[in-house]
């Protein structure tokens, strides 16, 4: 439901943002469904992938001003903290989301800090940058994995999340591998420009990358599924000295070979949330590199957002990216 809030006021370090779009993620849904492990209950409104304009900040070291667009980063770090000291505050140990653990972005205007917010290049339309902040965790997803040029790299789920870390691997000169069962998927990642796709229903899955890649199997995987049947045999789809990064989320326990990943010497990444990623995300969906407009299955207003996402939870697979529009 709709519900009146009052108009935030600035105060130090913050800006006030009058928000134009947000995506609507899958933990937006599982959010709404209160099965979100990580959610913390009550907060106002849902979402963490906004995009906004300014209308109130004050001096600040990024000559940031009223009137400039904006993508919001929504992992409200303490900036203290040991990690946020290395530079990964993405993992800090008091991190506060946006729409996770504090008031969501789906609103028509929001407090936000400063150093959180990354200018827009002009031109770059509202609906298409509300996918900058899932980009960042597929770019954050391969670069804990080391993904480097010419590498191949399978990706399980050929979701929002999966296609993005596909772009991200193609970016860094990878070619990625996607696996998924659902076929419409595969078909469409092949038509966006992914080289290599299998659906895991067809055969065995270390056979077909073993056949992708002369038999040696990929340097790097990234699963974005956290499905226990992936995770057990992960060491099955990674060459020896072979890294695997861990973005998706488990939602039954795991077991996992660490007999055969200590045979293999396997590195394995867990992958949270994204660090200094929003400007490269940005330029790359600027640059049109990533097909995003492509990812969005449909565009809706505010209104519409509870019946959109009771949908999206009766058929997940007829929906990529949702975004909404907010003003």
């Amino acid at each position: 439901m709709i519900e009146e809030i009052a108009e935030p006021e600035l105060t130090g370090g913050h800006a006030v943002i009058k928000m134009e779009t947000c995506g609507i993620c899958g933990s937006d849904v599982t959010a709404y469904r209160g099965s979100n492990p990580t959610m913390k209950y009550p907060i106002k409104g849902i979402g963490h992938e906004g995009i906004g304009t300014i209308i109130e900040i004050g001096a600040n070291e990024k000559n940031l001003k009223a009137g400039d667009r904006v993508a919001l980063e929504p992992y409200v770090p303490d900036f203290t903290c040991h990690m946020c000291k290395s530079g990964r505050y993405n993992n800090c140990a008091n991190l506060r989301v946006r729409g996770v653990h504090t008031d969501g972005m789906m609103v028509e205007y929001i407090s936000h800090p400063v150093q959180l917010i990354h200018k827009l290049p002009d031109g770059l339309d509202a609906v298409k940058a509300a996918c900058i902040e899932p980009l960042t965790i597929g770019l954050h997803g391969a670069t804990r994995a080391k993904v480097t040029k010419g590498e191949k790299v399978v990706i399980f789920g050929a979701g929002t999340i999966g296609l993005m870390a596909a772009f991200a691997c193609l970016s860094y000169g990878a070619v990625p591998i996607l696996v998924d069962v659902l076929q419409k998927r595969l078909d469409f990642a092949k038509e966006i420009g992914i080289p290599y796709t299998f659906n895991s229903e067809d055969g065995e899955i270390a056979a077909y990358l073993r056949e992708v890649t002369a038999g040696k199997l990929p340097e790097a995987m990234i699963d974005c599924t956290g499905a226990p049947v992936i995770l057990a045999e992960m060491h099955n789809y990674v060459c020896h000295g072979g890294r695997i990064s861990l973005v998706g989320w488990p939602k039954q326990p795991v077991t996992i070979n660490t007999v055969r990943c200590t045979q293999k010497e396997i590195d394995i990444y867990p992958s949270r949330n994204s660090a200094n990623k929003f400007p490269e995300s940005i330029e790359l969906i600027y640059s049109g590199m990533v097909p995003v407009d492509k990812m969005i299955t449909k565009t809706i207003e505010l209104a519409e957002t509870e019946n959109v996402i009771r949908d999206m939870i009766e058929n997940p697979s007829d929906y990529l990216k949702v975004v909404v529009k907010i003003n």
